[in-house]
């Protein structure tokens, strides 16, 4: 016999049977953002600043990801061409 408790600002419900949680239920959720319809007429952007932060940021991270992606695709490579004799230098990964 579970009693049904509903949360408009929460747009859920939640089932209790006693002091028990039975069930929660979700409903039409939206976040912050996509709930205001139009940008309010005294909206000033952020200024420019931030956005080329945020473009240097990500940006530093593709590059230490292209980064770490060669070096893997240079030790996968490396111990395929030591394994057909190309690299007698090369050592499982450590240069000797």
């Amino acid at each position: 016999m579970a009693r049904v408790l509903h949360f408009p600002k929460l747009n859920s419900s939640a089932w209790f049977d006693g002091s028990e949680l039975d069930g929660i239920a979700h409903w039409g959720f939206r976040s912050e953002k996509w709930t205001m319809k139009a940008k309010p007429a005294d909206r000033q952007p952020l200024p420019e600043v931030y956005g080329l932060a945020r473009e240097a940021q990500k940006q530093a991270e593709v590059d230490l990801f292209r980064a770490r992606a060669n070096a893997r695709f240079l030790l996968a490579t490396g111990g395929r061409q030591h394994a057909q004799g190309a690299s007698p230098a090369y050592d499982g990964g450590r240069e000797l």
